[in-house]
């Protein structure tokens, strides 16, 4: 049940860094969009509203970017951490119900 768990997280894992990688792509072309609008309105407030738009596009990518890094890292100390766990259980002895003991490695 832990196997299942733990491919569940990272299939979620990779869906939302997915799912940034395509909104960063809209985000990135709607920021041209606007920076480009911004240009060809002679009409300084609306320039201006639509420059502030950019910006918090641009704003929202370099979160977009935070938030990425952050679930990649994570999921590489999961990863690794499961590895460690892995070799730290291969070697313990398993004890049953009536006291016996074997080892839970074959050799």
């Amino acid at each position: 049940m832990g196997k299942e768990s733990e491919q569940t997280q990272h299939e979620r894992a990779e869906n939302t860094l997915l799912a940034i990688k395509e909104f960063k792509r809209y985000l990135e072309g709607v920021e041209k969009d606007l920076s480009r609008m911004s240009k060809r309105f002679s009409n300084k407030e609306i320039a201006q509203g639509v420059g502030f738009a950019a910006t918090g596009i641009h704003e929202a990518l370099t979160y977009l970017g935070i938030v990425k890094k952050v679930i990649e890292k994570t999921e590489r100390i999961v990863a690794k951490s499961n590895i460690v766990s892995g070799n730290e259980t291969a070697g313990q002895d398993e004890i049953h119900s009536d006291g016996r003991k074997s080892l839970s490695s074959s050799a």
